[in-house]
């Protein structure tokens, strides 16, 4: 015997690009051999993956599974036929609204061409055919009806107005019905045998393509009492067109990838061959393109101000459980979520993140005069920050956006939080000189720089400072940093410095620095101004 089991989905698990789908349904059965029928799964499941089970007062064996098609008549079912009922009722009252227009605007061209037959009147009048009198009740006359043809036609026009939002949310209504229930759906085939008879709550479990998730962060430096957290709000924006409607669901989002863990990539020889020279072709000497500066981008930012203190009682954030495990972490979401099938964005919060970051402030001032709000912090949490996308705010103020790297437990996170206006930086060139003497046929050229930092915040700053000097990239071409005040804390081998200044509320420090280049003077060198 057939028994039909409707499943409602009860709990679902998001990957980044597919979920795990649970549902439980009920029915009442009989001792002996049936065949258990749960309908309506979507096309986009994995048959693969479904796996069955159940519970309840019946005693039942569960023999197989099957996953077959189910096709559905192509009559719409009782909810389409009310919604397409209802779309022709709007549109016959729009048609009957058309039909009022046409008959004032008829009346209109009506009163036209009684206006344009007022020379004829005038005729009248110098002939004593009409009198001045008649002449004005012709005139309030166009007019008294002129303003009812007016207000009648606005009056047509709200009402048509109305109708057609009432015809746009039907049409969408039916829209969404129809993309729910395909023509064609899954089907699971369960033989089950009934020990003892009793009610009994089939549950399934099977994959679904075209869902997934992806991160989103809103990260806000926050000062209070003195001290500044950073606060990270980790979201995840879902997604689903599997073709089944999730609603009132125990929802979770979880970073396992299935799909990778399936097979590794083919490693291929890697073959080197004999360096062929291109063959010679005739070259047109273009113009040296001028030397183009590198650009920082910049995010402008204003301090915010310091918040008065709020009346009432501040709205907590829910966030979901964090469950590890081994190389994944699962966030299970509170309470139940709706997530319909239309592939439209929806977003929940999985952790608020409070961490104490190491504040400082960042300059280049070879290519800009500003200095950037920089932040460090350690991340600390057990799940794993995945690659997203970030708004970034200081305050209430928003400043941009930026992208989060892969970060795991104990790894450090770099933020870029806007310009500070009250840390100023002047970078000149101080010193350009030719040493004239003949030395070995040798030139030496001098170049001096200072760069003047202030601080003109009320608090104390830490500013890096950044800058290099040139790399020669010939064996006869020499450069020395001959003399700097003060040290460096760091010179790489590429020339590259950066100093570690800091400055008192109100401070100011400045750097100086040479080098030499020294060269032959039949050598010519390009590349050394800025």
């Amino acid at each position: 015997m057939d028994i039909s089991a409707e499943v409602v989905v009860r709990d679902v698990t998001v990957y980044p690009d597919r979920a795990r789908v649970t549902g439980v349904g009920g029915c009442e059965v009989e001792n002996g051999r049936h065949r258990l029928i749960i309908p309506n799964l979507p096309l986009t499941m994995e048959t693969n993956s479904v796996r069955v089970g159940g519970s309840g007062s019946a005693r039942v064996r569960l023999l197989g599974v099957e996953v077959t098609r189910q096709f559905f008549e192509q009559a719409p079912e009782t909810a389409v036929r009310d919604l397409e009922a209802q779309i022709e009722e709007v549109q016959d009252a729009l048609r009957a609204l058309e039909d009022q227009k046409a008959g004032w605007q008829a009346h209109g061209t009506y009163l036209d061409g009684i206006r344009q037959a007022t020379a004829e009147f005038a005729k009248g009048l110098s002939r004593g055919k009409t009198t001045v009198d008649d002449q004005q009740e012709v005139i309030a006359f166009l007019q008294e009806q002129d303003a009812a043809m007016r207000t009648a036609v606005r009056e047509l026009d709200q009402q048509q107005r109305e109708l057609m939002r009432r015809l746009q949310k039907l049409q969408q209504e039916l829209k969404q019905i129809r993309s729910n229930k395909p023509p064609q759906q899954f089907q699971a085939l369960v033989e089950i045998e009934v020990v003892e008879s009793g009610r009994f709550q089939p549950e399934i479990s099977y994959v679904v393509n075209q869902a997934g998730w992806q991160p989103l962060y809103d990260i806000r430096l926050v000062a209070e009492n003195g001290r500044t957290t950073l606060e990270i709000n980790y979201l995840a924006e879902i997604t689903q067109r599997t073709g089944q409607a999730w609603s009132g669901v125990k929802l979770a989002v979880s970073t396992a990838r299935p799909a990778l863990n399936q097979q590794l990539p083919r490693i291929d020889p890697w073959f080197i061959r004999e360096y062929q020279p291109p063959q010679p072709r005739q070259l047109v000497r273009a113009a040296a393109p001028a030397p183009q500066a590198a650009k920082m981008e910049m995010m402008m930012v204003a301090d915010a101000a310091p918040a008065d203190e709020a009346l009432g009682i501040v709205a907590e954030t829910v966030t979901a459980e964090v469950q590890s495990e081994g190389t994944a972490v699962t966030f299970t979401a509170p309470g139940s979520t709706d997530i319909p099938n239309d592939g439209s964005p929806h977003k929940t919060i999985l952790q608020q993140i409070r961490l104490e970051p190491k504040l400082d402030y960042l300059t280049i001032p070879k290519y800009h005069d500003t200095a950037f709000r920089r932040a460090k912090v350690k991340y600390d949490q057990p799940g794993p920050l995945l690659p997203g996308s970030a708004s970034l705010f200081v305050g209430a103020e928003y400043i941009g956006q930026t992208h989060i790297d892969f970060t795991a437990q104990g790894d450090e996170v770099e933020l870029l939080l806007g310009v500070e206006d009250r840390i100023t930086v002047e970078r000149k060139l101080a010193r350009r000189d030719v040493d004239k003497k003949l030395l070995r046929d040798q030139r030496e050229l001098r170049y001096g720089y200072t760069i003047e930092v202030k601080n003109l915040l009320p608090t104390e700053a830490t500013v890096v400072v950044k800058d290099h000097i040139p790399v020669s990239r010939h064996e006869q071409i020499k450069v020395k940093l001959d003399s700097v005040r003060p040290q460096p804390a760091e010179q790489t081998e590429l020339n590259l410095l950066e100093w570690q200044l800091t400055l008192s509320g109100g401070g100011k420090q400045t750097i100086q620095y040479e080098y030499v280049v020294d060269h032959p003077r039949s050598l010519q060198v390009v590349g050394l101004l800025d």
